[in-house]
């Protein structure tokens, strides 16, 4: 059964070398000091490699006479016995490393039923992390490896806050449509869609890990596998200034068709157009109606004294219009491999996949109709969210006990299904409950009413309803299974080692 599972994780090992020598994963290989058994050894070719040089190996406690007996005793028999050698590979005591990355990443997330989509594309980090492992050697193989890192954002990235090419952005609404001949109530298209773009910069990162391991498990030719377990926790902040901005308010409806196909594939929609009277009362709804030679008429009412737009508009935030907190964090299982080249160099390869728990949270302090320093939060459970991390690494001894690595990194994190809240002003909404309810309480006091009052009624009601609800939990608007969120990185590190 050994020898089955030995040859099933050789075929898994092999299978990822050729990818992992083009990319790599975040944690850091402890074994990448770990020469072949011909480097600093005492008897040539079978002496007692980089661990034993320092008295750390099972082979190295002798005193000189011992070993030197041994060497002529070896030299006096070869011709008529073969001298089974010492096992001089047990690792054993601590390293510590250190390295600095320079990593290109991008974070996008989505809302599946919202239609909203937001990404930071082209991110920059320099990244310094540090690890130390300790072998506990002799005859139990087995390390604990410990690894902390921290980053900045480097230059600017841009960002953009989709809310424009998902057709979530569109729904179906009843809204009343004066058609000059009385109002009516119709089912139509709305949509509001908007998109912005704007700069990050200043952003942070931080992470650690912790992992046990057993130390050299199983060999596959010359390459030396360590499985290992361990835990991740990941977390990075982001914020957008210099924010700018388009808002569409679309309307298409039976009476007043206002999206029209010009090209194969191409549609083009008008924008919303309404008529108020001189006291600001929205009592039109009007659209821009294309003609056939091209040319474009609005219908609306003659008695319309003020033109709205509804929410058609464009914007400019120039102070901090977005700020994202992200972390993952949770187990992985991982496989370091290490293959000796010569006495000099090393190459380290690995692969680790973990289950982590995505949590984020966001403020956007130009939306006065929600709350801060919170506004909205996304988390997902245990499975909803994957990561993978591959490394590649090349070290090389500069001294006996100092090592020199450059290698690349590469991670992808990914959720789904993550459940989104979104947290309101109260003082805000609360304000438009009161409201509500005292256009409900002034048209119930008329001893009768018109068809435009009723329809006004029973509009409030459907508002004050909705209201009611948003208080009663707290606030707050709760969407299950809605969001979908990618973190993607790949670096390049060039670090340093020492062993004790």
């Amino acid at each position: 059964m050994r020898k089955y599972f030995r040859f099933l994780s050789g075929l898994t090992v092999m299978s990822w070398l050729p990818l992992v020598a083009g990319a790599a994963g975040t944690y850091y290989n402890g074994n990448l000091y770990q020469n072949p058994q011909t480097k600093y050894g005492a008897t040539g070719n079978n002496g007692g490699g980089f661990y034993n040089n320092y008295g750390m190996g099972r082979g190295y406690g002798q005193n000189m006479q011992q070993t030197m007996g041994v060497r002529k005793t070896t030299v006096q028999t070869t011709k008529k016995t073969s001298v089974k050698k010492t096992d001089t590979t047990n690792k054993n005591g601590f390293l510590l490393g250190i390295d600095l990355r320079h990593e290109f990443a991008n974070w996008d997330f989505e809302m599946q039923n919202a239609g909203s989509k937001l990404h930071y594309d082209n991110l920059q980090w320099n990244v310094i992390s540090g690890e130390g492992a300790y072998y506990f050697g002799g005859s139990t193989p087995m390390q604990i490896k410990v690894g902390a890192r921290y980053g900045k954002q480097w230059g600017e990235s841009p960002m953009v806050d989709d809310d424009i090419s998902n057709e979530s952005m569109w729904e179906f609404q009843q809204i009343n449509v004066d058609t000059g001949s009385g109002v009516v109530a119709e089912n139509v298209l709305v949509g509001t869609p908007a998109l912005s773009v704007g700069k990050s910069d200043g952003g942070t990162q931080f992470g650690f890990n912790a992992a046990f391991g057993f130390t050299d498990l199983f060999n596959m030719g010359n390459i030396k596998v360590t499985p290992s377990i361990g835990y991740r926790y990941l977390k990075y902040k982001l914020e957008t200034k210099n924010n700018y901005g388009l808002m569409v308010n679309v309307l298409d409806s039976n009476t007043f068709p206002n999206c029209v196909e010009v090209l194969d594939g191409e549609i083009q929609c008008s924008p919303y157009v309404g008529f108020a009277d001189a006291d600001g009362v929205l009592f039109g709804v009007a659209v821009l109606t294309q003609l056939s030679d091209g040319s474009f008429i609005v219908l609306n009412d003659s008695s319309a004294v003020r033109l709205d737009l509804g929410d058609t508009y464009y914007y400019e935030q120039h102070g901090t219009s977005h700020s994202y907190e992200a972390s993952w964090a949770g187990p992985y299982f991982a496989l370091d491999m290490e293959y000796a080249i010569n006495d000099n160099n090393l190459v380290n390869a690995g692969i680790e996949v973990g289950l982590p728990i995505y949590d984020s949270k966001g403020d956007q302090p130009y939306r006065f109709d929600w709350a801060h320093p919170t506004s909205v939060e996304d988390k997902g459970g245990f499975g909803d969210a994957w990561h993978i991390g591959l490394n590649a690494m090349w070290s090389t001894a500069v001294s006996d006990n100092v090592m020199l690595s450059l290698g690349m990194t590469y991670d992808y994190y990914k959720v789904s299904d993550a459940t989104a809240k979104t947290y309101l002003n109260s003082t805000y909404y609360q304000t438009a409950l009161n409201n509500v309810d005292t256009w409900i309480a002034y048209y119930e006091s008329l001893p009768t009413l018109t068809d435009d009052q009723v329809i006004e009624l029973n509009y409030y009601k459907a508002e004050q309803q909705d209201l009611e609800a948003l208080k009663s939990a707290g606030w707050t608007i709760e969407n299950k299974k809605e969001i979908e969120s990618i973190y993607k990185s790949m670096g390049i590190r060039l670090g340093l080692s020492v062993k004790f």
